[in-house]
């Protein structure tokens, strides 16, 4: 009986810290729809005010106006599509300082992990062009490729920072494009004929021209792999 009371207790405090973080997200959406009112087209039937009410109330409302508050709020996500209360407190960091926004935020320490990554490969991609040959050239289309995937990282979080919309739930998916794209750009040492020197005593190797190639198959490693699922299904259909 003990054991079946605590666990009815948890489920309610935790049923109740669900609610609070529903009330509390739904309050930041409203305040930037109203910010922004002159670029999202609202609904008549939206009340603001009476939202904001609910959102700063909800815990206390009556069955009836929790259904209304959830239905508004479920009306409101629609109007602002790609942000939402989630990217909306990820990005909100105006005020704390580059410190807490850098180690203390979710999107501070992404920012901060792929700009370490990224400068290790321009680290190594230098060092492997200035030593002009006399490392294993069979690496620098890998570092190419690391470096062609974090710029395209980089540039789409800038974009969705600006726009509200970076969400943290997805840094484990941009993670995984990561290793593809170190993958998919490095694949050119597949091509022997890419290792050959471009004209016989020249001091630029092929395996710039090979870094090229890496680097933009890095970036864009969407395409690299729509082309590799595309003949993959035509070989399947073959069989």
């Amino acid at each position: 009986m003990l054991n079946a009371s605590k666990q009815i207790e948890r489920a309610e405090a935790e049923t109740r810290e669900e609610q609070r973080l529903l009330a509390n997200n739904a309050w930041h959406l409203a305040r930037y729809v109203i910010e922004h009112d002159h670029k999202i087209e609202l609904p008549e039937e939206f009340d603001a005010g009476q939202f904001i009410c609910w959102a700063e109330n909800y815990l206390d409302l009556c069955a009836e106006d929790k259904i209304n508050f959830v239905n508004q709020y479920a009306m409101l996500e629609k109007c602002t599509g790609r942000v939402t209360a989630r990217t909306l407190l990820a990005t909100r960091i105006h005020g704390r300082g580059f410190f807490h926004a850098a180690f203390f935020t979710s999107v501070g320490r992404y920012l901060l992990f792929l700009s370490i990554i990224t400068m290790t490969f321009v680290y190594f991609l230098t060092e492997n062009i200035l030593l002009k040959g006399q490392t294993n050239n069979i690496v620098m289309p890998f570092y190419a490729a690391g470096l062609g995937t974090c710029v395209y990282l980089l540039r789409v979080t800038q974009e969705k920072l600006k726009n509200r919309e970076f969400d943290p739930a997805f840094i484990p998916s941009q993670l995984i494009r990561l290793g593809l794209g170190v993958l998919a750009g490095g694949s050119v040492v597949l091509f022997p004929d890419l290792m050959k020197t471009a004209q016989p005593g020249s001091d630029i190797g092929v395996g710039l021209g090979q870094g090229s190639l890496a680097f933009i198959l890095g970036y864009a490693v969407d395409i690299f792999y729509a082309v590799l699922d595309n003949l993959g299904g035509k070989i399947k259909k073959k069989k």
